[in-house]
């Protein structure tokens, strides 16, 4: 997926007093069942359903366990309910960004590097899941419950219209994993790229049933 070098817009450290697993009030809210809004998994054979973690950082809705080529690491999803004036597009943007920075310093503990921050191309997040936008961080030793055992997380957002905010984290101890090797190399064969496309957006049918195909 290409990415935008633009940061999210700047969001003031003040918002590190409502962080929390329970966040209270705002434009989203944890995702209780697919009444409010589902994505579709595609679970590979490198995927295994294991336990959500139990943090206080940020509720998880999905996690799996991620092996590949002998490098081993973690994905996890949390699910946002959009529960605000989807017409309001200038209101949309600074709650998405603002909810966007509460949960990265969540799960990063605190210790988040602006610059970490890209945005992706709107028309690659509606082409490979069938989001509006999106956004994409990169986090090393992170100092929170969440990320508790990993060394890095690779952090993506990705927000529909009407429906919500998906936070997708593949955690990890080995660079490999992602695929980069820091010399500019990419290995498209390693669990994150392989895995990378693993989820959509639904979209219902006139009677109110998800198209599935």
């Amino acid at each position: 997926m290409k990415k935008k070098t633009a940061l999210v817009i700047a969001v003031s450290l003040m918002v590190t007093a409502v962080c929390s697993a329970k966040f209270i009030g705002g434009r989203f809210k944890v995702t209780q069942s697919e009444e409010e809004f589902d994505v579709m998994y595609y679970v590979t054979e490198d995927m295994k359903q294991i336990k959500n973690l139990e943090n206080r950082d940020v509720a998880i809705t999905q996690s799996f366990k991620v092996e590949r080529n002998k490098l081993k690491g973690e994905l996890r999803y949390s699910l946002f309910t959009d529960v605000g004036d989807t017409e309001d597009e200038d209101n949309l943007k600074i709650e998405y960004a603002t909810w966007v920075m509460v949960c990265l310093l969540n799960i990063a503990g605190y210790d988040l590097s602006p610059g970490s921050i890209s945005r992706f191309n709107d028309s690659d997040v509606k082409a490979e899941f069938n989001g509006d936008f999106g956004c994409t961080a990169f986090i090393k030793n992170p100092k929170s419950d969440y990320g508790k055992g990993y060394k890095y997380m690779m952090v993506d957002f990705f927000y529909k219209k009407g429906q919500g905010l998906v936070m997708r984290v593949f955690l990890f101890n080995d660079m490999k994993f992602s695929g980069m090797d820091g010399k500019g190399g990419i290995s498209m064969e390693s669990p994150l790229f392989v895995n990378y496309h693993s989820f959509k957006f639904m979209e219902k049918d006139k009677d109110g049933k998800y198209i599935t195909e």
